[in-house]
């Protein structure tokens, strides 16, 4: 399928634009300017604040559209897009995919609140339900139109986790807004992103779906993994709410406070969704979010005048071990992108498969399992970096036997 996405540079529309090209479809980035660099996919010129542009985007060999963009805070300008975005739509069966979130449910209580709860936004989403229903009403008009309301996003260091290490950095102390026991529904980046390939690919017409991995976190708890990321002691504390209202924003911080259990289920059940990478509190602790000392590590292999993000690299690696390490079949090779070579090694091969790296192993004799604990190989903008501490291969190691695939990293 040939898919308009709108947000593909954003946290979350990065994601997805990589698993949409893992599927199989291809990706058209609606941006503001032509002159933006090139991202490895087809751009469209357009404007949320001009429905013009963005009808014109949406051409006749466009399968499915998938919106992204944050809410511009004008709810004429936001419905306007829509209506512009879907208009060509209409009649066709071809997908409209909007991205909403479960700020619009409010306060849940502890039960669990699936697709069919009643809406009670808060503030910083007030209009949100409105554009849903504006979105799935097109499907009486012959639009394959859905709505996802992710949880909060965690993974690659993005997100709202991001600012728990920062507050925890910037109080001394691991940090949450509000009371100890408000709980958030949380779901890994590229979860999510599996769940908007999902649906682009089957959900049916005027469908809802809550893009949640884990119903109810203890926010206290991440708040806790957020401090160990940053290196800050201590027990969590809460920061008052009126002092994080001064610093953020009333809207941001009572949505930051707010206490919600939501389920994901559905999605589950009815589009095979298999919510599979870590959870939001090992994944902070652990993965994706820790401080990397980045002292004496060298970028082997890297191209000329090629700056490596070496922390990104290490987190990368967090998040390869931790699916081999629990058997992740599919999200261990995930971080292989299929449309990159996926290894280059200190030895300047660069590798595009499995058969490649298995005949590397043949050709020195030892497996990549077998390599120095300090040697790490993961990815960097698209291609794949060794990146060791001192030297890549130890001579005083004795290689192991080689590894069985798929797991050549030990």
């Amino acid at each position: 399928m040939k898919v308009l996405l709108i947000g593909a540079s954003g946290y979350i529309g990065s994601a997805v634009s990589a698993h949409l090209a893992d599927a199989g479809h291809q990706v058209v980035a609606l941006v503001r300017a032509a002159d933006r660099p090139d991202a490895g996919h087809e751009q469209r010129v357009g404007d949320l604040a001009d429905p013009a542009s963005l009808t014109r985007a949406v051409t006749s060999d466009i399968d499915a559209v998938v919106n992204l963009a944050p809410p511009t805070g004008d709810a004429a300008v936001d419905a306007a897009a829509v209506t512009a975005l879907t208009d060509p739509l209409r009649g066709t069966g071809r997908a409209f995919v909007y991205a909403s979130g479960v700020w619009v449910l409010g306060a849940t209580g502890p039960d669990t609140a699936d697709e069919n709860a009643p809406v009670n936004p808060l503030p910083i989403v007030g209009y949100r339900p409105a554009i849903e229903r504006q979105v799935l009403d097109t499907a009486d008009d012959g639009v394959r139109a859905t709505v996802i309301r992710p949880g909060i996003v965690h993974g690659n260091g993005g997100g709202i986790p991001a600012l728990l290490v920062d507050l925890a950095r910037k109080h001394g102390t691991p940090t949450y807004v509000g009371e100890e026991a408000v709980h958030w529904p949380m779901v890994h980046v590229d979860d999510l992103a599996d769940l908007f390939v999902a649906t682009v690919e089957k959900a049916p017409a005027g469908s809802l779906w809550h893009g949640v991995a884990e119903s109810a976190v203890l926010v206290r708890d991440l708040a806790a993994a957020a401090g160990a990321a940053a290196g800050v002691d201590g027990e969590p504390q809460s920061w008052p709410l009126e002092d994080a209202r001064a610093e953020l924003g009333a809207p941001f911080a009572d949505a930051l406070a707010l206490d919600q259990t939501v389920g994901g289920d559905a999605a589950r059940e009815s589009l095979g969704w298999l919510p599979q990478r870590a959870g939001a509190v090992a994944d902070v602790r652990e993965l994706s979010y820790l401080q990397v000392d980045t002292n004496g590590f060298e970028v082997l292999g890297a191209a000329d005048g090629q700056q490596a993000d070496v922390e990104a690299i290490v987190r990368f690696v967090a998040g390869v071990q931790y699916a081999q390490q629990n058997e992740l079949v599919d999200v261990f090779m995930s971080n292989f992108r299929k449309q990159h070579p996926v290894w280059t090694t200190a030895y300047g091969k660069r590798l595009s498969g499995w058969d490649e790296i298995d005949a590397l192993d043949h050709i020195y004799g030892w497996s990549t399992a077998s390599a120095p604990t300090d040697a790490v190989f993961a990815a960097d903008s698209g291609a794949v970096w060794c990146t060791c501490a001192s030297t890549v291969r130890d001579p005083a190691r004795t290689p192991n036997s080689r590894s069985p695939a798929p797991w050549p990293i030990d």
